[in-house]
């Protein structure tokens, strides 16, 4: 898998690669929920218009081809899938421009609407942003074996499951959305969406600190799917500076 030049070296790891799947697929999974509601709507708004003009069962067609294409991404994430929403989605507005021309030419101006313009054209460009922001792991998505995508996956739940207070080795972002379990040498973190997890040494979790000597600390991560930048309280942060002051000794 080829990463970004302006990210981190250690997401070229096999630990780390495994994890990217996960957070893409979590990604895409997401993105399939949507456009099946997105598919909903225009359903409806298919079927209503449909009994003013039969010429309006497009909308009833490209509704049901974003609730496949929805479907298909729930249940088999992929960045085919993903892409089959953005295109989707861009054929819903320009079936819309399209109907807006025709009311304007026709001397109906009152009936058309900008939400009809706006709504397909922000879902198109989410769609569109996912798929590039993605791009990178199209192959890793496709190859990496699902033993291995199952494991990084349970890791990632199984830190959320655990009860902060009898874990003396996972410490909470001050937002609560991101934990990180402190191991013998090395860090796993995870955010609790799974939009962003990862795997790193000591030394190199020290390096994504702007200032260790903060009683609050504050951490930086350039990560392939978007940086992260998240502050521990001061409690988290004391634990993150014992664990970070030993070699090689677990935090107890």
């Amino acid at each position: 898998m080829v990463l970004p030049m302006n990210y981190d070296s250690i997401f070229d790891s096999t630990e780390n690669q495994a994890l990217l799947v996960v957070c893409a697929r979590k990604t895409i999974r997401t993105a399939a929920i949507v456009g099946i509601v997105w598919g909903a709507i225009n359903l409806v708004i298919g079927f209503v218009a449909v009994q003013a003009s039969p010429l309006n069962a497009g909308i009833l067609a490209l509704a049901l081809l974003m609730l496949g294409a929805g479907l298909v991404a729930l249940r088999k994430p992929s960045l085919h899938s993903l892409l089959a929403e953005a295109v989707v989605s861009v054929l819903l507005l320009i079936w819309n421009i399209g109907v807006a021309v025709i009311n304007v030419r026709a001397g109906y101006s009152d009936h058309a609407d900008a939400h009809s313009l706006i709504w397909p054209a922000i879902a198109a460009a989410v769609f569109f942003r996912q798929y590039l922001k993605l791009g990178h792991l199209k192959d890793a998505i496709g190859a990496m074996d699902h033993q291995r995508i199952k494991q990084a996956a349970a890791l990632c739940k199984q830190l959320f499951r655990s009860k902060l207070k009898q874990s003396p080795d996972i410490v909470q972002a001050s937002s609560k959305r991101l934990r990180a379990r402190l191991m013998t040498d090395s860090i796993f973190c995870a955010q609790r969406n799974l939009a962003h997890a990862f795997h790193m040494s000591r030394d190199q979790f020290r390096s994504c600190i702007p200032d260790p000597e903060k009683k609050r600390l504050r951490v930086v991560v350039r990560h392939p799917l978007g940086k992260i930048a998240c502050g521990f309280d001061k409690k988290n942060s004391e634990k993150i500076k014992s664990w970070l002051s030993v070699n090689a000794q677990p935090v107890v």
